[in-house]
């Protein structure tokens, strides 16, 4: 009988799944992934907001309890029967192909907010299961993601630029912290393996998805004419349309009480928000200086993630000498060894 196989790229945030994810739901759509390779869209999964088909349901199954106080659970109408419902329309598929098969899923979501027990679940339906955790360097994972959440009118809460308090915020959930992440996959178990892939700064998206799948030894990944150039979904703005829309969100925070006024911020925002994508537009494929956390925020990010990352340095053992994970460690740490 032909075997299905699972690979589930668990995160986290900004290592590069939504490139990732759009590349596989278009070829999806398209019918043009490799025979072998099953991207889970449609009928197969549920319903996306938007062409980017992500699976964040997948944390319904083996959810992590809420620690952090104010903190909510996600909302979806996907419970843990449909998606085993799911998983085995997806397994008779995949064997109804004739030929062994790669399943993969992306949840950026569940290297937090998920637990082991995904991988428990994930083999009663497939033959083997792989987790993927990618490791980006903090400085530039924690500016993507703060500058993503000033750029997205819902998150109202966050409304500076300035880093130091959105740090603290995350590293007590444990946002980016991989040696607790390590301590929490990679357990004696014959569920699953866990697999940590090293964030590539500067390389495109291609190079990054062959990362992974060379890591858990699947081979090629499909690529495709438009994703051999790299692929950028959230863009970069320059430092005054990040300040710009910043400062909208604390206006329209503050004069929340009078009434017409989120609908002014709202409009406000929206505007700057597309002169911003305008001027990225004007610019491309010239210089274009985007914003930046200053050389002090940088290192108040490394110094709070030093301890973790010493730490997750000796968890990788011999690993940690190969060319990729020293730059990684010469890029958090600061030293070469």
């Amino acid at each position: 009988m032909p075997k299905v196989r699972v690979l589930v790229h668990l995160g986290p945030m900004k290592t590069g799944t939504s490139a990732f994810a759009a590349h596989l739901s278009r070829r999806a759509a398209a019918g043009t992934l490799p025979a072998h390779v099953v991207y889970p869209t449609g009928d197969l999964w549920f319903p996306a907001q938007g062409g980017i088909v992500k699976h964040h349901d997948l944390v319904e199954v083996a959810p992590e309890k809420i620690t952090i106080r104010g903190e909510g659970r996600r909302t979806t109408d996907a419970t843990p029967e449909t998606i085993r419902d799911r998983f085995a329309l997806i397994t008779q598929r995949a064997r109804d192909r004739g030929e062994d098969t790669l399943v993969v899923f992306v949840c950026e979501l569940a290297d937090q907010r998920a637990t082991p027990e995904l991988g428990k679940v994930l083999s009663e339906y497939f033959d083997s299961v792989d987790f993927a955790i990618v490791a980006r360097e903090q400085v530039s994972a924690v500016r993507s993601l703060l500058g993503q959440q000033i750029r997205m009118w819902n998150r109202t809460k966050v409304v500076s630029l300035e880093s130091q308090d959105f740090v603290r915020q995350h590293y007590r959930r444990g946002s980016y912290d991989y040696a607790r992440l390590w301590q929490k996959w990679t357990v004696s178990n014959s569920d699953y393996r866990v697999h940590f892939v090293p964030y590539r700064n500067g390389e495109g998206t291609d190079d990054l998805s062959q990362d992974i799948f060379s890591a858990v030894g699947f081979g090629d990944f499909p690529h495709s004419p438009d994703l051999l150039g790299g692929e950028r979904i959230h863009s970069s703005f320059s430092t005054n349309r990040m300040a710009d829309l910043a400062r909208i969100k604390r206006w329209s925070n503050a004069m929340s009480a009078i009434p017409g006024a989120l609908l002014l911020g709202k409009w406000l925002f929206d505007l700057t928000l597309g002169r911003a994508h305008s001027q990225i537009a004007q610019n491309r494929g010239g210089h274009f200086t985007t914003w930046k956390l200053s050389p002090s925020e940088q290192e108040f990010i490394r110094s709070a993630y030093r301890e973790s990352n010493e730490a997750f340095k000796r968890h990788l053992g011999a690993t940690a000498e190969e060319p990729r994970w020293r730059a990684w460690f010469d890029s958090t740490l600061g030293t070469s060894t």
